[in-house]
């Protein structure tokens, strides 16, 4: 079994890890709460950023 292969997921399957990996990412945010919270700045530009892709990317797709 490798794990580098195409993998097809239902949707109920997909649903399900993304929840699993909200989870897992909550979890660690709360552990590692005031590590993570200095670093707000990154968090926004991260999502600015990816933001901004996705958008462009979808008016250009139309």
């Amino acid at each position: 079994m490798t794990i580098f292969k195409d993998w097809t997921f239902k949707w109920w399957q997909a649903a399900l890890l993304k929840i699993c990996l909200l989870s897992a990412g909550i979890l660690l945010g709360t552990y590692f709460y005031n590590y993570l919270i200095e670093l707000t700045w990154l968090w926004w530009t991260l999502f600015a950023l990816t933001g901004v892709y996705l958008f462009s990317w979808f008016f250009k797709q139309n």
